[in-house]
């Protein structure tokens, strides 16, 4: 079935996958606009008109499962809700911004049955909540003593386990006027399951990294989001050979 627009959001969801430079627009009508979820509130669940939720109140959340990760499935649209529901089902229409803060931590995926779509990382969600200020700053790591070797070594560990990971790169991201609050964000160019890959990027860091705090994003070139593009000027530190050819 052809996609076709309801709404702004979905017209600036498919201009931001045809253009990436327009993404900025999807971004700011995701947290204005309504989000439709599957699921009911604690005390509402036979209502039938807008409600409120008092502070304290509860939602109770269906969640679904890719590659035995689960992730919050989310729609633009009642046609979009309807392609990944195929019966009868409870949903909320909450506000974009509100659902994202109240659901923080969770992997999202916007639309997962359509054509359109959009997956988010917690690390994703939290910057489209908190967008780094105008006063951070960004460097590109070059020198080893940027580079944390036992970091570096407990994610090589784990990207040459995983086929999909084609490459990584790292850049140093600092905070404030004086970047007093540094910290590593690596950057993953990766076509597998995002949400399982950084359960053991997790893991392998706690072992072999503990004290080293960093943040984990996924690369897309195509349509580069966040700062992808500032990761993407920098030179990887882990790329996958490939049969036949040579790295330069």
């Amino acid at each position: 079935m052809p996609f076709i627009s309801e709404n702004k959001l979905e017209e600036a969801l498919v201009r931001a996958v045809k253009s990436p430079a327009t993404a900025p627009d999807f971004y700011r009508l995701l947290l204005q606009s309504d989000l439709l979820v599957l699921g009911t509130a604690e005390g509402q669940e036979a209502a039938s008109d807008k409600f409120s939720i008092e502070p304290g109140g509860q939602l109770q959340l269906v969640t679904g499962e890719n590659n035995g990760q689960k992730f919050l499935p989310v729609f633009s649209s009642l046609p979009r809700m309807q392609e990944y529901v195929k019966e009868e089902s409870k949903f909320l229409s909450v506000n974009g911004r509100a659902l994202l803060d109240l659901t923080r931590g969770a992997p999202v995926i916007l639309n997962p049955a359509s054509e359109y779509g959009r997956e988010f990382m917690p690390g994703q969600v939290e910057q489209l909540l908190n967008p780094m200020p105008a006063s951070a700053q960004v460097a590109l790591g070059t020198s080893d003593a940027f580079y944390p070797m036992p970091l570096i070594n407990a994610l090589t560990s784990v990207f040459e386990k995983h086929p999909d990971v084609q490459t990584a790169w790292m850049i140093r991201v600092g905070i404030g006027e004086q970047g007093s609050q540094v910290q590593p964000l690596v950057g993953i160019e990766t076509g597998g399951d995002m949400a399982a890959l950084v359960v053991q990027i997790e893991r392998a860091a706690a072992q072999d990294a503990a004290a080293i705090p960093f943040d984990v994003q996924r690369v897309d070139r195509a349509r580069p989001t966040g700062l992808a593009s500032a990761l993407l000027q920098a030179q990887p530190f882990y790329q996958r050979a490939v049969p036949g050819r040579l790295l330069n």
